[in-house]
């Protein structure tokens, strides 16, 4: 046996005693009334990696085990790639290999232990049930190990393309599934000006795409190494790569190259679209996979490219469809320029989106529509000087398309899932009026807790619009 995995095998059973010791044990306080420190769980719900469970607490019960034993694998995994990385090729292949036999060895001791802990407590403490396994496992079953294993063994040491055995075509089924991404975008933060771009003009043109910035609020909290394997074996239609040399030299771009190679082994489409900055080896892609040159396009027309690929027709789409500027915080101050982006800017996340539209009136004044989908309506808050003075935001007449606020003023939008937004005007800059560019600055609130009453606001919300960037 390898140093590495004898070394993993040490690894995994102490992470077997942590969950047994951890985990395990502590599921007797289900029901009980007190608390459980698993991730905060209570018995009734739990936290995990940012991402919430409730339901019964056996449910609760099979999520958490699952889930918590599909990030350990992903972890190992990333452990060993880094351990082997100096072996020569065939030690580390064996490496790998015994690391993927330990690895699912581990999977299936959690397995029974859970099993039989769901049968402990179904149990009266003298009668118990017959077992039932309950989970969903299939991401950590052999077969899902053995083909994360067989991605880092590409990603580290491709074979030669005649050496390649046939690929291992996924079924109709799975491949006709729906996916939350179109596309995701891989790429180091060298390139981001230019990927930002490219993510922009993609949502221009109703293409979902997995970008970073774009999902900020929803990984907030959440385990990155896990969630971004999950949009690059699962949740992707197609991965773009943008390769260079930061991207195959940083830690994190490895991981989701590990993990688009898992998923392109069983794809039976074009899933990996490479976009080279230069001519950097990218370990376990084929010389034979063709490419793109980022110097041959524009953010633009390589936007046109993956369209095409995508089956659908960019070439309709307007230079003006792009995504405006965004603030995903509920309270800020932000500028922008208003002429840009048909007066668009964003505000807030999830329910609390709204898309607020803006216009020309003058240095004074601007105008502000109820136009985008996301927007119910638009007031003036009549009276109020400040924002936290407004207790009933409904109150106001929203019977209008466009209101015009002047500087000082609050404007009062609602959006479709019924929250409230306040927005003070605070500068209006008017390139018609000797300034040098249109500019607007607004201060703003979302009342995020179903109410129309902002005087409920605490203050400390207020100091979060320092760290507010538009």
């Amino acid at each position: 046996m390898t140093p590495t995995a004898t070394r993993l095998h040490m690894r995994l059973d102490e992470r077997y005693l942590w969950f047994h010791n951890q985990w395990f044990f502590k599921w007797h306080h289900i029901g009980a009334g007190s608390s459980a420190d698993i991730d905060t769980f209570d018995g009734r719900q739990a936290h995990y990696g940012g991402i919430k469970f409730s339901g019964s607490p056996r449910n609760v019960y099979w999520w958490a085990i699952v889930r918590g034993t599909k990030k350990e694998v992903i972890e190992q995994f990333t452990w060993v790639e880094e351990a082997v990385r100096n072996y020569s090729p065939a030690v580390a292949i064996q490496a790998i290999d015994e690391c993927a036999g330990a690895l699912m060895s581990f999977v299936g001791k959690l397995r029974r232990a859970a099993i039989e802990k769901d049968r402990i407590l179904r149990g009266d403490g003298i009668n118990f049930p017959a077992e039932h396994d309950s989970g969903n496992w299939e991401d950590v079953s052999d077969q899902a190990i053995v083909k994360q294993a067989e991605a880092l063994k590409a990603a580290l040491f491709p074979p030669a393309p005649e050496a390649m055995p046939p690929a291992v075509k996924a079924d109709a089924t799975a491949s006709a599934a729906p996916r939350a991404y179109q596309v995701a975008l891989s790429f180091a933060g060298e390139q981001r000006a230019y990927v930002r771009e490219v993510a922009r003009h993609l949502v221009a043109r109703g293409v979902a795409v997995f970008y970073d910035e774009f999902e900020a609020t929803n990984l907030w909290g959440k385990d990155g190494v896990e969630y971004f394997h999950k949009v690059f074996t699962k949740d992707a239609r197609h991965a773009v790569m943008f390769i260079s040399e930061a991207y195959v030299a940083k830690k994190w771009t490895r991981h989701e190259r590990r993990s688009a190679l898992s998923r392109a082994i069983s794809a039976d489409d074009e899933y990996l679209l490479p976009v080279r900055f230069d001519d950097t080896p990218l370990p376990g892609i084929p010389d034979t996979l063709q490419y793109l040159r980022a110097a041959d396009f524009s953010p633009a027309a390589l936007t046109v490219k993956i369209c095409e690929k995508l089956g659908i027709g960019a070439g309709s789409a307007k230079a003006s469809d792009i995504a405006p500027p965004a603030a995903h915080a509920t309270v800020g101050e932000v500028t922008f320029d208003y002429s840009a982006y048909n007066g668009g800017f964003l505000i807030g996340s999830g329910p609390f989106t709204f898309e607020t539209k803006w216009s020309k009136a003058s240095n004074e004044r601007i105008h502000l529509y109820n136009d985008p989908p996301s927007i119910d309506g638009v007031a003036i808050a009549k009276g109020a000087g400040e924002i936290a003075a407004i207790s009933d935001a409904s109150a106001f007449d929203f019977t209008s398309r466009s209101r015009s606020p002047a500087v000082g003023e609050i404007a009062i939008l609602r959006n479709s899932n019924g929250f409230y937004a306040a927005i003070q005007i605070v500068d209006i800059q008017d390139d018609t009026r000797d300034a040098s560019q249109d500019s607007l600055t607004f201060r703003y609130v979302i009342q995020t807790d179903g109410t129309a009453d902002f005087g409920r606001l605490q203050s400390t919300e207020a100091s979060q619009s320092d760290a507010v960037s538009s």
